[in-house]
């Protein structure tokens, strides 16, 4: 078996342990049951927003190939997961629609050009590394014609005259894409759909969200060639989760035309209501579609916190049903932007472009600790562990190989004994504020 540990500093320190037969007594026991499996991964990445390909486009040739290196290809973080955001968003460098022309009904005008010179060829160049790369694509507001405040910002909603015309314009996006070489496999209906945000946002109710997916948008993708695009819904917070959930599955056609359930983690865990999200939708989708460390609510530098907040949720919302996980954006210019609002947040991996200079973040390690390991197709595994201090979530891979994630964010090393199919490790230790992957067959 080999194990790979991180912490402040070191990262992916590797040694080999050799198991045994037994179980290795009765305490200080971390017991993995790759006989008991639930959910299939779908994967791990980030985010292709304008500001991180702005960013990567004034770095240098030689820092584009490291960037795209550390995120992409079978080295690294190994990322094939990631989000697209469907016109503008916050980080955008201002707003932008694909069509202007309220009047423009056939969608005559449409045009991806803003797309195309930063976002297409940031993403063309991850999938030549990749071409496996899965994208899900969020819209953060319809145009400002469309809206009932006459603007992209500020929240407002989506006009009810105005339901198939952007149903239309976001399969025509999908379509457009695609031709391009991008194949979008997933959707969300609306990015914070609860949130009038001073960015670029649309307030959805979960019933409306259903309706505009069952009667438009589900109609468009078919109509267009597209009946393989999943819709998910929610796109945001975790705390009310079961509430939009059941209200938009209470529509009628909505279990047919809704294929997840979209999620965001800035109101905090709430592991507990996502699993039962999971309970009752076992046939649904569960995808984390954003998060990130916020300036405005974690002004210090203090990046072992920040990894731990990654580590934490994602075994959190693994253990309790979730497919895939998006981090925010990939890469960000170092004062956390550009951002047309001035809300700045970290991303793993940070960029000077004055100096041509990358500063790789501690969290980068930590989300890397799943991502390096966990594949597309593996099934999430029972784990059992003997104390609260220690953080756990396990795999199999469509190979056989096994994945042990744990972190321990106490103040004191932790001792351990792993038993897995019959043997054991004996005594192990994982440090104090670090995360440590284990990994066999």
């Amino acid at each position: 078996m080999k194990c790979y540990i991180s912490d402040k500093d070191v990262q992916f320190q590797e040694t080999e342990v050799k198991f045994v037969k037994g179980s290795g007594g009765e305490m200080q026991q971390v017991h993995v049951y790759p006989e008991v499996s639930y959910q299939k991964v779908l994967g791990i990445g980030g985010a292709f927003t304008e500001a991180a390909a702005y960013t990567y486009s004034k770095m240098s040739y030689e820092k584009q190939q490291q960037l795209l290196d550390l995120y992409f290809g079978s080295s690294n973080n190994h990322y094939n997961f990631c989000r697209l955001h469907i016109q503008s968003c916050d980080f955008a460098l201002g707003n932008y629609a694909y069509v202007e022309d309220a009047q423009d009904k056939d969608l005559n005008s449409f045009s991806i050009d803003r797309d195309r010179k930063y976002i297409i060829p940031f993403i063309k160049a991850a999938l030549d590394k990749d071409k496996d790369i899965c994208f899900l694509a969020s819209p953060w507001s319809p145009p400002a014609f469309m809206k009932t405040n006459g603007e992209m910002n500020h929240g407002g909603k989506l006009k009810r005259e105005y339901y198939q015309m952007w149903a239309d314009m976001v399969a025509r996006y999908v379509s457009v894409y695609e031709e391009e070489g991008i194949p979008i496999q997933r959707l969300t209906v609306q990015n914070e759909p609860a949130a009038v945000q001073t960015w670029d946002s649309c307030v959805f109710t979960g019933a409306e969200e259903a309706e505009y997916a069952v009667r438009y948008l589900r109609t468009a993708l078919d109509n267009a060639g597209h009946a393989n695009v999943k819709i998910n819904v929610w796109d945001h917070n975790k705390e009310i989760i079961l509430e939009r959930t059941a209200e938009s599955f209470g529509v009628e056609g909505a279990r047919e035309a809704i294929d997840g359930i979209a999620f965001h983690w800035y109101t905090g865990d709430h592991f507990e209501a996502l699993a039962e999200v999971r309970r009752r939708y076992p046939d649904k989708e569960l995808i984390f579609t954003e998060g990130c460390v916020e300036y405005s609510r974690f002004a210090t530098d203090n990046q072992v916190r920040h990894a731990e907040m990654y580590a934490h949720d994602m075994i959190g919302d693994f253990n309790a049903g979730m497919n895939g996980f998006i981090d925010w954006n990939l890469i960000l210019d170092k004062q956390g932007g550009p951002n047309h609002v001035s809300n700045y947040c970290d991303a793993p991996i940070m960029c000077d472009v004055d100096t041509d200079t990358i500063n790789v973040k501690l969290s980068y390690y930590y989300i890397g600790h799943f991502s390096r390991f966990i594949r597309p197709g593996a099934k999430r595994i029972l784990v059992s562990k003997y104390s609260p201090d220690i953080e756990a979530t396990a795999f199999e891979n469509e190979d056989g190989t096994k994945v042990l994630v744990l972190l321990n964010r106490s103040e004191n090393d932790i001792a351990f004994v792993l038993n897995a199919d019959g043997k054991n490790s004996g005594k192990m230790e994982i440090g104090k504020h670090s995360i440590m992957t284990c990994c066999w067959e």
